[in-house]
């Protein structure tokens, strides 16, 4: 099992991957009084780098890039990062 997460001014991301191939994406809104969302599916991994959570229901698949071995970013279906000004609102760090 591997922890995941990341912290921008209005929300806690915490993505778990099981070694079953399964994914927990926890998302805590702090400006919606701690209301928490949650995602579960499959992931794979694509081209060495590339974490694909498959949403079940739906075709809204996310996509993250592995930057190194403790953190992966949050990018578009056509492998973009978001700008440099924002990159860091979209990173998550691995945990101890």
């Amino acid at each position: 099992m591997e922890h995941i997460a990341g912290y921008s001014s209005d929300v806690e991301t915490t993505l778990t991957l099981n070694a079953d191939g399964t994914y927990l994406l926890t998302q805590t809104f702090k400006e919606k009084q701690n209301e928490r969302d949650k995602l579960r599916g499959t992931f794979q991994v694509l081209d060495g780098n590339i974490l694909i959570l498959v949403h079940p229901s739906s075709d809204d698949n996310i996509f993250y890039k592995m930057k190194n071995y403790s953190s992966i970013i949050l990018i578009d279906s056509s492998k973009n990062e978001p700008k440099r000004k924002e990159a860091k609102h979209f990173v998550l760090r691995k945990k101890a």
